[in-house]
């Protein structure tokens, strides 16, 4: 009666803890949603207004070639990094398929001795030996073990890893982005480092732009008056600068 009633705790705690994981894990997907919607409705809006129209258009008179050549600039990198980031989020990271079990023909011995035998030898027995299904992995356990996956009950192969956030096992898994609302792994990792990059050079673009016409003002010893035009400046440059450091 002790040992079932000692299950029978360890059983609800198991319980709790799925249901607590569960909740947390829809916690962090609706801020990723939040931080998307900030992104899109708020940081994209209030860049391309304080530059298209704040900084490039107001030029047109005086320069148009230089309106031009910032137009297109500015265009140019701001597509790519839209496309970009709609790639990063819509792409699937790429979760452990059931054909690649890491039950790979020769760990079917491990499986048996966790336990495993009926649910791996259904989906392996049909793999032939020269499948490439069998390559050895090189990420294992201290004791030699291949590395498995309880919740998923799968087998993971190298730099596999289960977000508890997707609930699931990731192909080469590097993180999952709050700012994404998607893991980064295997399908996507490309896309996401295209994001950064034009994320950093379309930041560093419109920083260096508004602190030259900063300099200018400056230079040409012309009177400041801080009213809402030029709050957007500062929220624009101190979000441009961060982006470019960052």
């Amino acid at each position: 009666r002790g040992l079932e009633r000692g299950e029978e705790r360890r059983a609800l705690v198991r319980g709790e803890g799925g249901e607590m994981a569960d909740k947390w894990s829809d916690q962090i997907r609706a801020c990723g949603l939040f931080f998307i919607s900030i992104v899109v409705l708020m940081i994209i809006p209030l860049v391309y207004h304080c530059f298209v129209f704040l900084t490039a258009l107001p030029l047109w008179e005086t320069n148009p070639a230089s309106c031009v050549i910032l137009l297109l600039c500015f265009h140019l990198l701001f597509f790519l990094l839209l496309m970009s980031y709609w790639k990063t989020i819509f792409t699937d990271a790429g979760g452990v398929p059931y054909e690649l079990d890491e039950a790979w023909i020769s760990e079917l011995n491990l499986a048996n001795r966790f336990g495993l035998e009926a649910e791996v030898s259904e989906r392996v027995s049909e793999v032939s030996e020269t499948s490439p299904l069998t390559v050895q992995s090189a990420e294992r356990k201290l004791d030699g073990r291949q590395r498995y996956c309880r919740k998923c009950r799968k087998f993971k192969p190298d730099r596999a890893h289960h977000c508890k956030y997707c609930g699931r096992c990731v192909l080469k898994m590097d993180h999952h982005c709050p700012w994404v609302n998607n893991c980064i792994g295997f399908r996507n990792y490309k896309f996401f480092m295209l994001f950064c990059s034009y994320a950093t050079m379309t930041s560093f673009y419109v920083a260096l732009t508004l602190f030259t016409g900063f300099v200018n003002l400056l230079v040409q010893r012309r009177t400041i008056e801080f009213g809402w035009v030029e709050f957007e400046y500062l929220v624009v440059f101190g979000l441009m600068a961060g982006g470019s450091v960052g």
